[in-house]
């Protein structure tokens, strides 16, 4: 079977057997993620092998204190809070790894990201790491510790954009 495109989390998707090798990325997706979606707390996007989740990531609206942000996101005198977009969540089955999914799901995370702050606004885009591991591989795609939490890193949209658009941003 081939994989999915990336798609909305929907009653068809099955999760049991998910597997990422980090126990709350699991219980997230196996436990919250379908009742988050439907209470409007989150989106959650999928890639698929014949109906079972093999990779996602969770979106959503967040805020963070100026004094958190680095300097980049701090500029121009911004609002208290800072409004901001989450990325979540993000794990891909530890079966399925290598083969590019996690990167695909980051770059349309990014995407999304982008195309919700055209519409509401949002100055930067906030991850949660759940560990060392993850605050690593936030930070090799960009985004920086926050000021006052390491598992908190942002990266600026403008950031972004340029990134996406192919300029010299990391």
């Amino acid at each position: 079977m081939a994989l999915s495109q990336i798609e909305l989390f929907a009653e068809q998707h099955r999760v049991d057997g998910f597997d990422c090798g980090k126990p709350p990325l699991n219980t997230w997706l196996t436990g919250f993620a379908r009742s988050n979606q439907a209470r409007d707390f989150t989106r959650v996007l999928v890639v698929h092998e014949d109906s079972m989740v093999v990779g996602y990531y969770g979106l959503a609206p967040t805020v963070i204190q100026p004094n958190a942000a680095p300097r980049a996101i701090r500029t121009g005198r911004p609002p208290d809070p800072i409004p901001c977009l989450l990325i979540g969540q993000l794990a891909v089955d530890h079966r399925y790894r290598g083969q590019g999914i996690g990167s695909a799901l980051v770059k349309d995370a990014l995407l999304r990201c982008v195309a919700g702050a055209e519409m509401v606004g949002g100055r930067a885009i906030v991850v949660r790491a759940i560990d060392a591991e993850a605050e690593a591989y936030w930070q090799s795609w960009g985004f920086i510790l926050s000021r006052d939490n390491p598992s908190v890193l942002m990266r600026s949209m403008q950031d972004v954009r340029l990134w996406l658009s192919g300029g010299s941003a990391s």
